[in-house]
């Protein structure tokens, strides 16, 4: 089971004049998927994701791998 963190994160900026706010999600993997996911760590992702009814599937893939094929 993933867990899906949704936070939203203040910053401020212009020497404390204002504050910058945006949403942040955060997905949490169990340990688990930890060794399967750690092949993915330092890489640049490219994330596709679609519905099926009440089921969300994400993909996950390396974007400079994907950019080498089509090149090729």
């Amino acid at each position: 089971m993933v867990r899906l963190q949704f936070r939203i994160v203040k910053k401020p900026y212009k020497k404390g004049l204002r504050v910058y706010r945006h949403e942040e999600v955060t997905l949490n993997f169990p340990k688990e998927l930890h060794e399967l996911l750690r092949g993915l760590c330092g890489k640049k992702l490219e994330i596709k994701g679609y519905r099926e009814g009440n089921k969300i599937h994400l993909i996950f893939g390396d974007k400079e791998e994907a950019t080498r094929k089509i090149l090729l």
